[in-house]
């Protein structure tokens, strides 16, 4: 069991290894250091196994390179375009109150259209592929109203840009300067955290963080915007972009049944916790509510196979359209893929302007994924007794609680209940539901630790202390074993994103927004997605394997954890199984069976992914690809240089004109950056994200000089976390484990 000793607060410091200087196999001069404490160096672990150390008597390290990239100022990670000059409507507070006002009546009639729905029964069936996707996109009630209060806004928007004959630029640079708390509307806008003396303990909803913005990185607030949105429909607010000619985009399921292929290619050194770790990290950062129906209903927009009328469509439907000749929904004539679009959300400043999305959860590594970013959450999870998590006890394993009402997953049974966590999604899938799993189970053996420690300590304490270094943990695994292999060496160094070997870092800028930006969220952190395997593997205490099922037949169904050695065998699967490869090979799990039910057709991850970029009015590839200081594409032909060749053929038959290419697609499609797991333009834009969380965070781990601040013994303690160690300490009976688990054993 990791030693968690120093993370009492009277504790006193173990004795450290000692700073031998050594010489690498090519010739550099470095540090003898655990292999852990070098992860930086991921790409030249081979050579790195070449150049063995001494650190005690018995204990051997690796010899550490010590020379490290030229540092660069973050803000030139990425170059805003200036504001554009745009003529101010002049809009008066008359003209702006009477629109209020006739927004209100239309939304009373959309209301009134959203019962008919219900009422006629055109919602969707709980058996159908959009049903269960919907399951992911849970909102609790203040959510769903604040929803309603940006569709409002939205409404009187989209009346003032039509009645005042607002251009495109005026309608998206103009009307944020008109406020909605100066209108009849003013009891839309969300009220400002209220922040009280600065405490010592994070705010379960992410509030307070930033003393002056204490909005920023809250859970229920708005994405930021890096770009502004390109919507299309004449005055840029709400409607799905088109091609530059004006005609429509390729339908999605078009561009990823032509361009995505379902050949499996995967990593040699990569395990696929590297895949897993981003997706429960994801789930820790960003949740996107959508538009739900009356009463919580699923809203359908395709009706046996087709999409519906006009007159039964919702206002948020946005279908995929599939072409006739579809080699595999053809044959079972479908033509439309159900997509409802994200939930508005008020634009930042409680302004008038184009449509915007919300993350549900909070902007910060924090742990929410496991405590939630709502008090009524927290609560539902806590044990109430020395500062523990609830679980349901298996014998001698504790698995996680059941989920009250047992709506997220498919089938439940009596004794088998969905399981609940700080996420909704716990239950997607087996082994999301693992990781979940395990750090329930790290929380717990902190908190006993620390009651250890401290007797007299309350539940209140224990839970809080528990809580505050959980996240931390978080925090260095990421920083430390994750972003070194996703990002690359190079640029963690150069953009201060490696955890320093000693002291504090005190990288805390309050200029910096830490609030998650809708491209990571809606394109880039979807990188993932291409690491994602067809199988779902569990192997035995002697490597066997004794799981493999595909992963249709797991999606929201997650009970074989309830079985004896199951939660171990899909971990000891996650640290063997290889990750599949970055590139534009994906899963047919993935692009035809989607959550499909009684091996049908199910949704395409991918055709998904493009069509919520045109939801959320995501500028295309090719103007991320100047904002991210890279060369310009400005024809098809230049696309050869930075994707292979067959794609940028491809491309150049399906789209119009360069500059349609969705944000997602061209990312996949990049070659990627020497040591780094992704291409140039995802590299920037999942940077910039990694970067603001850490320097935006007042109460990351490495930060010192307050009163939240780690002892430099405890913060030592940290440092010497893997995430091997925590699979380990949190598994029933896993005796053995590479050092780096992201790594094939044969490779650390």
């Amino acid at each position: 069991m990791v030693v968690l000793m120093l993370l009492a607060t009277h504790a006193e410091s173990q004795i450290d290894l000692p700073q031998v200087p050594c010489t690498t196999v090519a010739g550099e001069g470095g540090v003898c250091s655990l292999l852990l404490q070098c992860t930086t160096f991921f790409a030249e672990l081979a050579v790195l196994s070449r150049s063995p150390c001494r650190l005690t008597g018995q204990q051997m390290g690796v010899c550490c390179p010590t020379e490290r990239a030229t540092p660069r100022d973050p803000s030139t990670m990425v170059r805003p375009p200036p504001p554009k000059p745009v003529h101010d409507p002049g809009m008066s507070a008359n003209d702006i109150n009477a629109n209020c006002l006739l927004g209100k009546d239309r939304e009373s009639l959309r209301l009134q259209f959203e019962q008919s729905l219900v009422a006629n029964n055109i919602v969707a069936s709980p058996d159908s592929p959009a049903y269960q996707h919907a399951r992911l996109f849970k909102s609790n009630p203040e959510i769903q109203r604040r929803g309603r209060a940006a569709a409002l806004v939205l409404e009187v928007s989209q009346m003032l840009t039509n009645n005042l004959q607002l251009s495109t630029d005026q309608a998206t640079f103009s009307l944020p300067r008109y406020r909605v708390s100066n209108t009849v509307l003013r009891d839309a806008c969300p009220r400002m955290p209220s922040c009280g003396a600065p405490s010592k303990y994070r705010a379960i909803d992410g509030a307070c963080n930033n003393l002056n913005n204490p909005d920023w990185g809250q859970a229920g607030t708005t994405f930021l915007r890096l770009l502004p949105p390109v919507y299309a429909d004449g005055r840029g607010l709400s409607s799905v972009r088109t091609s530059f000619d004006g005609s429509p985009l390729p339908s999605a399921r078009s561009l990823s049944a032509e361009v995505i292929s379902e050949n499996s290619n995967v990593y040699e050194d990569y395990t696929l916790l590297v895949m897993q770790w981003g997706q429960f990290l994801d789930h820790d950062m960003t949740h996107t509510p959508i538009t739900k129906g009356m009463g919580d209903s699923v809203i359908s927009c395709c009706n046996h196979g087709n999409i519906r009328p006009q007159q039964e469509l919702h206002p948020d439907c946005m279908p995929i359209e599939i072409s006739p000749t579809d080699r595999f929904y053809s044959l079972f004539g479908q033509r439309c893929m159900n997509f409802v679009r994200s939930m508005p959300a008020m634009p930042r400043g409680c302004t008038f302007g184009p449509r915007e999305q919300m993350n549900q959860i909070t902007a910060f590594i924090d742990g929410s994924n496991v405590y939630g970013s709502t008090e009524q959450q927290m609560r539902a999870l806590r044990a109430f007794s020395g500062g523990l998590l609830k679980t349901a006890q298996r014998g001698r394993r504790q698995l996680l609680p059941p989920q009250p009402d047992n709506e997220e997953c498919q089938s439940p049974a009596a004794d088998q209940p969905c399981f609940a966590a700080g996420d909704t999604r716990v239950n997607e899938q087996p082994n999301l539901t693992a990781m979940h799993t395990v750090w329930m189970r790290q929380h717990n053996l902190v908190a006993q630790q620390l009651a250890s420690l401290n007797p007299h300590w309350s539940d209140d304490t224990l839970f809080l202390e528990a809580r505050r270094i959980v996240g931390a943990m978080m925090q260095h695994i990421t920083y430390n074993e994750y972003l070194p292999i996703v990002l690359g060496r190079h640029f963690v160094e150069t953009f201060n994103l490696v955890p320093l070997k000693e002291g504090y870092a005190n990288t805390y800028e309050p200029n910096v927004d830490p609030s998650i930006s809708n491209a990571f969220a809606a394109a880039a952190f979807r990188y993932g997605h291409t690491l994602i395997d067809s199988n779902v593997q569990g192997y035995s205490r002697f490597g066997t394997q004794e799981i493999g099922q595909k992963l249709r037949r797991l999606q929201f169904s997650p009970f074989f954890l309830y079985n004896e050695g199951a939660h171990d065998a899909l971990i000891r699967g996650l640290a063997i199984q290889p990750s599949q490869k970055f590139d534009n090979f994906f899963s047919e799990e993935l692009t035809n069976h989607l959550f499909a039910r009684n091996n049908s057709f199910g949704m395409d991850l991918v055709a998904l992914n493009l069509q919520r970029g045109r939801d959320h009015g995501l500028p295309p590839y090719a103007q991320w690809r100047e904002f991210c200081n890279l060369p310009p594409i400005r024809d098809f032909a230049q696309l050869a240089d930075v994707m292979p060749p067959d794609a940028s053929r491809y491309l150049s038959l399906l789209y119009r004109d360069v500059g349609d290419i969705d944000l997602f697609l061209g990312g996949i499609l990049e070659f990627p950056v020497a040591g780094a797991l992704v291409g140039h333009t995802f590299l920037c834009i999942l940077g910039d994200q990694f970067y603001r969380i850490k320097a935006g965070d007042r109460y990351f781990y490495e930060n010192g000089g307050t009163h939240m601040a780690f002892s430099p013994a405890q913060l030592r303690e940290i440092r010497k976390l893997s995430l091997a160690r925590v699979l380990c300490d949190t598994s029933d009976n896993i005796a053995v484990m590479q050092p780096l688990a992201f790594l094939h054993a044969k490779f650390t």
